[in-house]
């Protein structure tokens, strides 16, 4: 029982490594098995060099808080007042809307007073 099974194993061993077809997939799944998974992606391994300049980001941060504020706070604003020529019109009907509210937050009841004329 013992020799059968070992005239078996050899039998599909030799099998095994005659195929040229199924030799290139065990190397080639092996290879790549262990490249992606163990060593990780060839490209990680490439050396690269930035020109990278703090100042430069310093200024584009000035720049673009300039733009569009603080964590985009006036990106978001003008985007809720639209960009169809009436912003103007729809930020003072948001301002009247918004009479006691502080950033969002009611510090007296709302909805609030109507203001006295």
């Amino acid at each position: 029982m013992l020799q059968m099974r070992f005239v078996f194993l050899f039998i599909c061993l030799f099998l095994l490594l005659g195929s040229q077809s199924t030799d290139g997939f065990i190397i080639r799944f092996i290879t790549e098995t262990l490249q992606n998974n163990v060593a990780g992606e060839p490209v990680i391994h490439e050396r690269t060099n930035w020109n990278f300049d703090p100042e430069g980001a310093k200024k584009a941060r000035a720049i673009y808080y300039e733009k569009n504020g603080y964590r985009s706070a006036k990106f978001i604003e003008s985007i809720g007042v639209g960009l169809d020529g009436y912003h103007e019109e729809r930020r003072q009907q948001q301002q009247e809307r918004d009479v006691g509210r502080l950033n969002g937050e009611h510090f007296i009841n709302f909805p609030a007073e109507p203001p006295s004329l």
